[in-house]
């Protein structure tokens, strides 16, 4: 069975969930004898074809259709948001004879793709990465700013090629990652099959944390609050200097590719007039299989994930495997898997008094926390995932 996973954007020098959901299916189907390839644009990174771990990554030109796109909105929309037109990608598409359309973009490139598989009686899975039904509207709103005062020809050439619609509304299946946005993608589309179909992890061991203070300057008596994501607004990490000036042993350690510059900017004036800047170690992005990574779960006193939306979580299930104390804002895919106090601690949205409380009880309760987690981060694995997913096409392709 050959099968696209299509993209917007995959990148191993800006590395988020939806690459690595990607990649880990990849590699899973790979190894049940199937032909997974990759299909992109090439959004930060080049055109070309890349082979790794026997995994082919096909790169393809792109444009936005609005002027003016000077580069700095440009490398906006690649970072996040983006929504190209990339009429060399479908026909490749079109002449790659595949089995099975996975989706893991939308917009255009969903739709194009999906009218395409009609075409061609593909089967078309959608996986929401993002959710589609529960983005809040300030964060939509900051998502296209890159749009604003410029003229838009992508309606019309959609016009000109039939797309109209919602790819959701066209899909075969739809593959959500939380019960919440399940039961909202049932009411909004009653004749698509809609699944609930987490996501997962791989069981890494950690290793010494050598030198990893040392090189960062993390003063060895601090006790390091790590948050792994993307220094985004949606993951929120500003929130988390609040822990800073009543806890006067910590040390914030935040990693993750900078995709909001000017919120990046923000957390660091934060700091200043909190006055612990000096407590504050931002690492804007590691490599996947990055060494470095590791260490820093291993050197981590808990890890906090903020987030004011989360379609699932990948970096929480991380953080329970690694045996790390895990706090995290209740918010949508997170409070499918996570339940307080129990194998994690949970405060509400955006509540800096909430997180203080939830950081509080870390103590009395560590132990229970991380046996909890352990047990967790057992359920969700790749290779049972990616067998149901087989399963899936399967059943699509009868």
């Amino acid at each position: 069975m050959k099968i696209a996973h299509i993209v917007r954007r995959f990148t191993f020098n800006e590395w988020g969930g939806t690459e690595s959901v990607v990649w880990n299916i990849a590699l899973q189907q790979k190894a049940q004898g199937l032909q997974p390839e990759i299909i992109c644009t090439a959004a930060l990174d080049k055109v070309g074809e890349e082979v790794l771990n026997g995994i082919t990554i096909k790169r393809f030109p792109y444009f936005y259709p609005y002027f003016p796109m000077p580069e700095k909105d440009r490398s906006a929309l690649d970072k996040k948001g983006g929504n190209p037109l990339t009429p060399v990608l479908m026909r490749y598409l079109k002449e790659g004879n595949f089995d099975i359309f996975h989706l893991h973009a939308g917009g255009r490139i969903a739709n194009y793709a999906i009218k395409l598989g009609k075409a061609l009686h593909t089967p078309c899975i959608m996986s929401l990465h993002g959710g589609v039904c529960a983005i809040p509207a300030e964060e939509m709103k900051l998502m296209l700013k890159p749009l604003k005062h410029k003229f838009s020809y992508g309606g019309i050439i959609d016009r000109l090629c039939g797309v109209r619609h919602a790819p959701e509304s066209r899909a075969d299946m739809l593959l959500a990652l939380s019960r919440e946005e399940v039961g909202k993608l049932q009411a909004r589309y009653p004749d698509i099959p809609v699944q609930l179909f987490p996501n997962g992890i791989l069981h890494r061991e950690l290793p010494d944390a050598g030198d990893f203070r040392k090189k960062y300057n993390i003063p060895s008596d601090k006790k390091v609050i790590l948050c792994i994501s993307r220094i985004d607004y949606q993951k929120n990490q500003k929130l988390l200097l609040e822990l800073l000036p009543p806890h006067k042993d910590t040390h914030l350690l935040l990693i993750g590719p900078v995709t909001a510059s000017w919120y990046y900017d923000e957390i660091l004036a934060t700091a200043e007039s909190l006055g612990v800047k000096e407590r504050l170690t931002v690492i804007p992005g590691l490599k996947p299989d990055s060494v470095e990574l590791l260490q820093a779960l291993k050197t981590a006193y808990c890890f906090v994930l903020p987030s004011r939306h989360e379609p699932f979580g990948i970096a929480a299930l991380e953080a329970l495997d690694a045996k790390v104390p895990l706090i995290a804002a209740a918010v949508g895919g997170l409070k499918d898997f996570l339940i307080d106090a129990k194998n994690a601690l949970l405060f509400e949205d955006n509540n800096a008094q909430s997180l203080l409380e939830a950081y509080n009880r870390i103590e009395p309760l560590r132990d229970a926390l991380i046996s909890g987690g352990e047990i967790t981060a057992l359920e969700y694995n790749w290779r049972s995932i990616a067998e149901k997913l087989t399963a899936v096409y399967r059943e699509l392709k009868a």
